[in-house]
């Protein structure tokens, strides 16, 4: 089966070397990879599998997940994308009924597959092939590139979680559809992808935190009395969860509060 005319962008950040199997169901395909932690022996290892891989960059500073997949995807040339993480398994047989939904579906911008972790249809829908969804998983979808961005891509002050979210409410906007096609699959171990540490325990938190919050500003659904009482709920929770030795969760509510804080002083340079 052929696979011309779609390309695969994938982010790297602290990935595993044990995760990078499944990149071989991209052979075929154009891939392009961007590593935001700058490890180089990982890109070497890569490289053996994909001599001739589109386009490899590192970079030593993580600018999120939003961004980086922005700037992978200016780089394409092909019609289609498909948008992955190196946790994510799909077949490239899968691959190329997600393209065919978007040549059938004329109204779509995005196809998705079927992910046993992740459901976004309603029983119902089973005894349907292909069918509108509402909500997408970022970590696995396909893309018409022009469309994607003439809807203006991600929204970039997103780092890393509720990008997908955001993008949705773009789609519909801009009056086109996002197609699940029930007989492509997709497997999805989440935060697999990332060698867990303090740093990468911090970025989640952080920033799951902050995206909340830039969503809901940017949609008018932010109340002040939020910015208000959750800094205090949480320092309290805080002291708590000290208190009783549950130390991972104290720290967890530290962060909440640093992402509060990290949302309050971007809103103020943007007034």
């Amino acid at each position: 089966m052929k696979s011309s005319n779609i390309s695969v962008v994938i982010l790297f950040y602290r990935t595993p070397e044990r995760v990078i199997t499944s990149l071989k169901n991209y052979k075929g395909f154009d891939l392009y990879i961007l590593d935001q932690s700058n490890d180089l022996k990982l890109k070497k290892k890569v490289k053996k599998i994909f001599p001739k891989i589109k386009y490899y960059g590192v970079s030593s500073k993580n600018k999120g997940f939003a961004k980086g997949i922005n700037f992978l995807v200016k780089k394409v040339k092909t019609k289609y994308f498909l948008c992955t993480q190196p946790d994510t398994d799909i077949s490239k047989k899968s691959i190329l009924r997600l393209k065919r939904t978007l040549e059938v579906k004329k109204d779509s911008i995005i196809s998705v597959p079927r992910i046993k972790q992740f459901k976004n249809f309603e029983n119902s829908q089973k005894s349907k092939k292909i069918f509108p969804v509402n909500k997408i998983l970022g970590a696995i979808f396909l893309a018409e590139k022009k469309r994607f961005e003439k809807i203006g891509m991600f929204d970039e002050q997103f780092f890393f979680y509720w990008e997908d979210v955001d993008l949705c409410r773009a789609i519909e906007k801009n009056n086109f559809k996002i197609y699940l096609n029930m007989s492509a699959y997709a497997n999805h171990i989440g935060e697999k992808s990332v060698k867990e540490n303090l740093k990468s325990f911090i970025i989640r938190k952080v920033y799951f935190k902050y995206g909340e919050l830039i969503f809901q500003s940017k949609y008018n659904k932010l109340k002040k009395i939020k910015i208000i009482r959750e800094p205090i709920k949480f320092f309290f929770l805080m002291i708590f969860f000290c208190l009783t030795f549950q130390l991972k969760k104290a720290f967890e509510s530290l962060c909440f509060i640093y992402a509060i804080a990290k949302f309050l002083l971007f809103f103020k340079k943007k007034e």
